[in-house]
């Protein structure tokens, strides 16, 4: 019994000490919104109507009452999956990964850092360097100050850097990094050809020998076609995990030959 309750009191001292945000806080919000309001709406028409049009108020009741938990039900998913299910497929990213300790690491869409950070844990003597658009809607309070505060907060901050960039057109030169990873990212590229062009330029700052790893909710496959046309090896998708609405997230894991 002890030592369950230590690891719950370590697991909550872990996320006082770091928040890594609420993924697309609009929609979340709005299927809160809109839960709400179904109920709402459902009770004042069944208060409203109950006395005259009694099979009217029943229905709009039962009606209201079912929008509701689809939209709660919807909520509840979407803050596991920011919370809970993308830690899951962070770690798998990470046990891809045979870690030395000199490795640099990039990290394509670092947002608030979870993936960024874990993998400065695994470094001595390397760097992880993050970049980041830094849209607050994708993520909650998505700014580089968020970022640092969490680096500090788990005792990396000297292991990585934070900068602002385009996964279109990485301000790096070629064969910078050994590693490099990409969570739920790439798909807000709405232009295919901008994906595939995100893809390139990563294998391209990629050493030899290196490895990638991309988690994303959609386009899983498009990823794989570029690193393979790309030249990397080992190219393959995970099977299906439990992100946002569905189990259709998936990771890409490739490695860039030796030449």
């Amino acid at each position: 019994m002890v030592g369950i309750f230590g690891k719950i009191m370590n697991a909550t001292e872990k996320l006082a000490r770091a928040d890594y945000g609420i993924d697309a806080p609009g929609v979340v919000r709005g299927f809160a919104v809109a839960g709400i309001s179904a109920m709402a709406l459902g009770a004042v028409s069944y208060i409203w109507l109950g006395a005259v049009q009694p099979g009217i108020a029943l229905g709009l009741f039962i009606a209201g009452v079912v929008i509701a938990i689809g939209c709660l039900a919807t909520v509840g998913e979407m803050l596991w999956s920011s919370r809970v299910g993308k830690l899951h497929a962070r770690d798998l990213m990470l046990r891809s990964i045979p870690w030395r300790g000199d490795e640099w690491v990039l990290d394509v869409g670092c947002g608030r850092g979870m993936l960024l950070i874990a993998a400065a844990k695994h470094l001595t003597r390397g760097k992880a360097i993050g970049i980041d658009l830094w849209s607050s809607s994708d993520q909650s309070d998505n700014r580089p100050e968020s970022t640092w505060a969490n680096a500090h907060a788990e005792g990396v901050a000297e292991q990585i850097q934070v900068r602002d960039g385009d996964a279109r057109k990485l301000s790096f030169p070629d064969k910078t990094f050994n590693v490099i990873f990409s969570s739920l990212t790439l798909h807000h590229l709405r232009d295919p050809r901008e994906r595939v062009q995100a893809v390139r330029e990563m294998a391209r700052v990629l050493k030899p020998g290196g490895r990638i790893a991309l988690l994303d909710v959609r386009y899983t496959d498009e990823y794989a076609h570029a690193l393979s046309e790309c030249g990397l090896v080992s190219v393959r998708r995970s099977r299906p995990m439990l992100l946002f609405f569905s189990p259709v997230a998936r990771v890409v894991l490739a490695k860039k030959p030796v030449v």
